[in-house]
């Protein structure tokens, strides 16, 4: 478990995550999400502080249709990369009152 998460609780549970508990923490977020554009059937997560969307530094996350647990980890630290806080996160995702 990496250091710089503080609840390891949570942490611990964070492989029952879907796409969709993505998404909807994305959007409770204020992130800008995408599921066009592309074949496959994965998301995009943006900042919104950047209108561009082609620009590399609007990329947050790319979420996978089927996740499992090291995905959703590594979903994870991309959101706190971003600067986004790790209470937020959880809050966000239903996971933490």
């Amino acid at each position: 478990m990496p250091n710089r998460i503080k609840n390891k609780t949570l942490w611990r549970s964070i492989g029952k995550l879907k796409q969709k508990d993505w998404i909807k923490a994305s959007k409770r977020l204020g992130l800008n999400v995408s599921t066009t554009g592309g074949r496959g059937s994965h998301c995009v997560i943006r900042d919104p502080k950047f209108k561009n969307p082609n620009d590399t530094r609007s990329l947050i996350a790319t979420i996978q249709k089927n996740l499992f647990k090291q995905a959703n980890e590594t979903i994870f630290k991309q959101f706190i990369n971003s600067g986004i806080l790790e209470d937020d996160i959880w809050r966000a995702l239903k996971m933490l009152k």
